[in-house]
Parts: structure tokens; sequence; C-alpha cells
């Protein structure tokens, strides 16, 4: 069971409280490459749409890309011996996360425009992280959006995914480059929707070598540079572990969400991510935890079923009501680089219906505008 201390956990917390904030509006390596055409299948009515991207100009047709660019590349479970506990390191941790006025975050503003920043982060790898993020990236990119995408994962899936968005920047350099070499990278944005990837690269194993302040200090800076560029909302992927990288992405961001798988490991993991958060906003105040969403849920698992009912309990107002179940047909998107939408299978419905809710719901509390 999870124990809860007598609805503890919950004291003094308003849903609205935690859900309050928004987030705003690539990084180019060596070689800047311009913004170019691109044209997408819209949303439901399958229109085609002008669409900038950082890469070269390519078409995509029922949502797969067509270039003249070839692609790159072609922990154990155990059941719960008696429940589960439930908390980051104990009542005073978690119940701060819900005691701290949340405000509305600190957007960075640059005349009448808006960036918003949103980390995805969890201790615990294989929750599907990037596959949530990489999701909202395309939803994002579809509602008309300028979207940056940083890929601070070592391992590099998302840059995988997204691979045909590549601006030509580099994650490293958000801790170390120039900030006006950015700026020139960037400063051709257009009015139109665009993505654009900042892709992971082998430099950023160096980057747990930087001091917290110097690392936090320089990607602070660059993420205002990306927002003055016109930006409408960058995303940023996390490496699986509470790094250097990690602590200076939510050091610049207004929002944070974390996917959680429902096995006992995952769970153990979410408690070292909100107190994470919870050190981490008391130099931030203005960071936003949007909540965790269940992922790779079995509905046919009783296991599962009895550890999502029991995290309800234990955090009813830091569980984000939708959840993704485990579809075959999101690996298979994210391996085509294309959201699981544009998967022409039956299996694949489903999985949208969930990503799309999913991504309404992130949308909505970060009070974004089309």
């Amino acid at each position: 069971m999870v124990q809860h201390q007598g609805g503890e956990y919950m004291r003094g917390f308003h849903d609205r409280e935690i859900n309050r904030s928004s987030i705003r509006r690539g990084h180019k390596g060596i070689e800047c490459r311009s913004a170019d055409h691109r044209y997408r299948t819209g949303g439901a009515g399958g229109r085609k749409t002008a669409v900038r991207a950082c890469g070269g100009t390519r078409d995509i047709e029922g949502g797969r890309v067509a270039s003249s660019q070839p692609r790159k590349g072609s922990g154990p479970t155990r059941e719960d011996p008696g429940g589960l506990r439930a908390g980051a390191g104990g009542p005073t941790e978690t119940s701060s996360v819900y005691r701290q006025e949340m405000g509305r975050g600190r957007n960075q503003k640059i005349g009448d425009k808006e960036m918003k920043t949103l980390v995805t982060a969890n201790q615990k790898g294989g929750v599907g992280k990037t596959s949530t993020l990489v999701h909202l990236a395309f939803d994002f990119l579809e509602r008309g959006m300028k979207v940056a995408m940083i890929d601070l994962d070592t391992q590099a899936n998302a840059s995988y995914t997204l691979q045909e968005f590549e601006s030509g920047s580099l994650a490293s350099q958000m801790f170390t480059a120039d900030d006006d070499k950015l700026r020139a990278c960037f400063n051709n944005l257009t009015a139109e929707p665009a993505l654009c990837l900042i892709s992971s690269d082998a430099a950023m194993a160096n980057m747990e070598k930087l001091t917290m302040t110097a690392a936090a200090t320089s990607f602070k800076r660059n993420i205002k540079v990306l927002a003055e560029c016109g930006f409408d909302v960058c995303l940023i992927d996390t490496a699986p572990s509470l790094g250097v990288s990690m602590a200076a992405a939510l050091f610049a961001a207004d929002y944070v969400f974390s996917p959680i798988e429902l096995e006992a490991y995952s769970i153990q993991g979410i408690k070292k991510m909100i107190t994470t958060i919870v050190n981490i906003r008391k130099s931030n105040p203005g960071l936003q935890f949007l909540g965790m969403v269940p992922s790779k849920v079995d509905g046919r698992n009783p296991r599962h079923g009895r550890h999502l009912e029991e995290l309800k309990r234990a955090y009813p107002q830091l569980m984000i009501p939708v959840g993704i179940g485990l579809r075959s047909s999101i690996a298979d998107a994210l391996a085509s680089g294309m959201p699981v939408w544009k998967i022409k299978k039956t299996a694949a419905r489903k999985a949208a219906q969930e990503v799309r809710a999913f991504a309404t719901h992130i949308f909505e509390k970060m009070e974004m505008t089309q």
C-alpha cells in the first residue's frame, strides 16, 4: 500500500497552484544552416502547411519525411512485496512541492514575444522521457509554433528521431558557446512554424566536469538567446541521472514533468526526482512541476493497475490525469522519425489518442497560445 501519512502530503496544496505557469518561445555548431521550408500534413484535416525547419528542404507527406539525406544508423522488474512506499524522502520534502508558491514561471519575454521552457526529467531510465517529449515537439509544431528541441542525453535518442530537423547546433555548446555565435545561428527565424534540433554530441560527457555555477550560468544565458531569436517554446530532454546538465536545465526552465513507469524501481526513482525539484526551486522558484505522467502502462497487468491506484491516492495532485500505454506503435513511430498519429495502422489509433491527450494537457497547463 502506498503510504501517504494520513494525507499529510496533500495538506495545503491546490491544483491551480501547481499548474498555473507557462513555457516560452536552435544552436548550430560550427556551421549554421539556414531555416528552409517544409510542408507537413496538418492535424485531423490533413492539409499541408508551410513549415520552417532547421536543415535541408524536404516535404513531409502523410507525416513521413522525404529527404535526399540518408537517415543515420539504421533493470530487472520484480513483484512488489507488500506494497510501495511513496514520497520524496518523506512528507516534508514532498509536501514542499505543493506548498511553495508557484507563481507564473520565469518566461523569457522579449518585446511582445514570450518563450516557455519545458524539461522532462527522471533519474530512472527507460520510463518514456524521450518518447513523450519528442511527441510534444511534433504536436507543438503542428499547432503552428517555433520549437527548439535540446537533447542533453548522451544516448541521443531524441537526436536520432528528429535528425531531419537538425540545426547544426550541438547540445554541449549550450554550456560553452559564445552567445553571439548562437544568436547568429537563429536570427533568421521567420513567422512560420519551425522545429530546430540542438543535437546531443559526444562532448556532452565532459559537461559533468564543469562547476554547477558555470554550467547553469552559460546554459541560462543561451536559453535567453533562443528566446530573443523568436522561438515560442524550448523543450529539453535530459539524461536519466542527476548531473550538472540536468541541474542546469532545471535551473533555466519554467516547467518540468516526469514520466513514470508503474514498476517498483521507477517509483523509487521518482522519489529522488521530487526531492531534486524541491532543491532546484530554492534557486529557481519559478520552476513549476507539472506532474508525473504514467508511461508504458500495461492495462492487462494487475501490478500496473495496483501501483497506479496507489500513486493516485498518495499523490492526487501530482499525477497527470492522462497516461500513455505500452504501445509498440510508439516505438515504430520514433524509429521512423514521425509522430505516432502518422502511423498507418489500426493499432496506432489508441496510442495516438493517448499522446494527443497528453500533449493537450501539457499545452493547456503551460498556458500556451496558438
